[in-house]
């Protein structure tokens, strides 16, 4: 079973809005037997046995009461604290997995609040965006978080994503948390809100220049951007080019970039360029909006 990478927020959509593309991609190979419970290896990296994938498959047995004896080999293809959703991805191909191996239904709803809960193991504290994303594909906004709800969109949209190699930042989802403003004067949250407004409708219209206004974000990433290396140089050099947007991804320090499809080239060189002026290496792609895992089950 394969889930894609996602790229969450989107800029003004924080917590609540993420993309899934095909830049990379997590695959979890699934065996289901006796008993009940969980057992999961990593194949090329080790995230130690309280991981976002064991977390989710414990929550899922408790919301859904199906429990399987499951074996789980995970072989993830996204780049590990890139803001690109490789935790969730690694959780959601396995949950998904088990629902086609075990022969089971499943509410999505169920599948997204079982993998936001793994994430707890990565960062801190459970969220939902990234693994809504992965699950469903497409583009989708979280409607409630408490109980888990979400939109989905299939939005025809393309895009630049930059994956700068820098050394990974200890407990960098958490600190990125840490590092935003407390309080948000009230003219502020408006443009907020009608950020996150035309990010909803470009999803729902496929239309790229309202998507583009809401990856405008004067609060999260305002905070985060100077934290993550080679940002300013890039966002500059992708919009110079044609991009239409350019954000974080997630809490980064990957990047996207929003295109039409006739600049894609040119601001997947840009980035590049950028990269290399700031003494970075870095994997540019450009990539379209991917399915979800639980459509191929």
């Amino acid at each position: 079973m394969r889930a894609p990478s996602t790229s969450a927020n989107l800029g003004a959509g924080f917590d609540v809005v993420a993309v899934a593309h095909d830049a990379y991609v997590a695959e979890a190979y699934v065996k289901v037997g006796s008993g009940c419970g969980v057992e999961v290896r990593f194949r090329g990296f080790d995230p130690g046995g309280d991981n976002t994938v064991v977390r989710a498959f414990r929550r899922f047995f408790e919301l859904t009461g199906v429990c399987r004896g499951v074996e789980v080999e995970v072989v993830n293809h996204i780049p590990v604290a890139r803001g690109l959703g490789s935790s969730g991805a690694s959780a959601v191909a396995a949950l998904a997995g088990f629902i086609r191996e075990a022969g089971v239904r499943v509410d999505p709803r169920l599948v997204v609040e079982a993998a936001g809960f793994g994430e707890a193991a990565a960062a801190g504290s459970p969220h939902f965006d990234n693994v809504a994303g992965a699950a469903l594909g497409g583009a989708v906004v979280l409607t409630s978080l408490s109980p888990v709800d979400f939109v989905k969109f299939t939005p025809r949209l393309t895009f630049v994503v930059g994956v700068p190699d820098v050394p990974p930042m200890p407990n960098k989802t958490k600190m990125m948390r840490e590092v935003l403003p407390r309080e948000v004067e009230f003219r502020t949250y408006v443009r907020q809100i009608s950020r996150v407004a035309s990010l909803v409708a470009g999803f729902a219209l496929s239309d790229p220049r309202l998507v583009a206004r809401g990856m405008e974000d004067e609060v999260v990433e305002a905070a985060r951007a100077p934290l993550v290396p080679g940002y300013h140089r890039a966002r500059r050099y992708a919009l110079e080019a044609g991009a239409l947007g350019f954000a974080l991804s997630g809490a980064g320090p990957s990047v996207i970039a929003l295109v039409l499809d006739r600049d894609a080239d040119a601001v997947k060189s840009a980035v590049a360029r950028a990269y290399a002026e700031e003494g970075l290496r870095a994997e540019v792609k450009v990539a379209a909006v991917a399915e979800g895992a639980l459509s191929q089950t």
